[in-house]
């Protein structure tokens, strides 16, 4: 993963993909502990694979949040690579995509 400005990046199957987590304001002032609440926006650049379409601006649900940036920054990623999947096609094997264990379904 790398830095550029306030955007966490990483590539995933020839796409471009950007997290950057957002605190929010405080919504829920009965919440427990630190009190923070995170969310997060992806966008994923499609510059590696030129006739895939761009997914643009994608932000998390508003109705959940995050405790943590990291986490936040985790989820993030993890709704980019579900995205390109998604785009790409589901079980496509393509390299750097886990395979199954071998194990029958």
């Amino acid at each position: 993963m790398q830095t550029e400005g306030s955007w966490k990046t990483e590539t995933y199957h020839g796409a471009k993909l950007m997290v950057r987590a957002q605190l929010r304001q405080q919504e829920n002032p009965a919440l427990a502990g630190h009190g923070q609440e995170w969310d997060f926006c992806v966008r994923i650049d499609a510059m590696q694979a030129p006739d895939a379409a761009d997914a643009g601006v994608v932000k998390s649900d508003p109705n959940v949040f995050y405790s943590t940036q990291v986490i936040a920054e985790q989820m993030g990623f993890i709704k980019a690579r579900e995205l390109v999947d998604h785009r790409n096609g589901a079980n496509t094997n393509r390299p750097n995509q886990p395979t199954g264990t071998g194990a029958a379904p």
